[in-house]
């Protein structure tokens, strides 16, 4: 990245404005570094993936832009479903989905979901499924390395999106 390259940042992170009283910005003040750029994806992908959809009620072939809309923002409900009922194909079918839907800073081609497996083979504690999703930031002059771990608790739906040591 060039030196003197400067990132911005979401429309909602420039709304919380740290001075709102002020007219008027230097760029360096609103600028964010590539490091700011991974977290603020990163805390987003975080809403995006605990935000429970409306996918069940609405028919994909019949109202496919209704259905990538964001009347139908987060992913399905996985809670309740037990890893030997859903197959890691459908888990990652629909994180995907739900990235390429609504997070248009990651290029999405580049967009992975690959399952973590812990010593043994066993993926993670009971019921809750380990993941790593990478990706690439799409900025200028060139994309961004996205990486971060992340756990579903299939009984709580909830998920934990975290930096990857990587």
């Amino acid at each position: 990245m060039h030196p003197n390259a400067q990132l911005l940042p979401t429309l909602f992170d420039r709304l919380r404005d740290e001075a709102p009283s002020r007219e008027s910005e230097l760029p360096a003040e609103y600028a964010v570094t590539p490091a700011q750029m991974r977290g603020i994806v990163q805390r987003d992908l975080a809403y995006l993936l605990n935000t429970t959809n409306a996918e069940d009620l609405i028919d994909r072939t019949r109202h496919a832009e209704a259905a990538s809309s964001t009347i139908n923002f987060g992913v399905p409900p996985l809670a309740g479903s037990y890893l030997s009922e859903r197959k890691w194909a459908d888990i990652e079918r629909i994180i995907r989905r739900a990235i390429q839907d609504y997070e248009p800073r990651l290029i999405p081609e580049t967009v992975t979901v690959v399952p973590l497996m812990k010593e043994g083979g066993a993926a993670g504690d009971y019921n809750v499924l380990l993941f790593e999703i990478r990706a690439l930031i799409h900025l200028s002059p060139y994309p961004l390395a996205f990486t971060v771990q992340s756990a579903v608790d299939l009984e709580t739906n909830r998920m934990r999106v975290i930096s990857s040591a990587r």
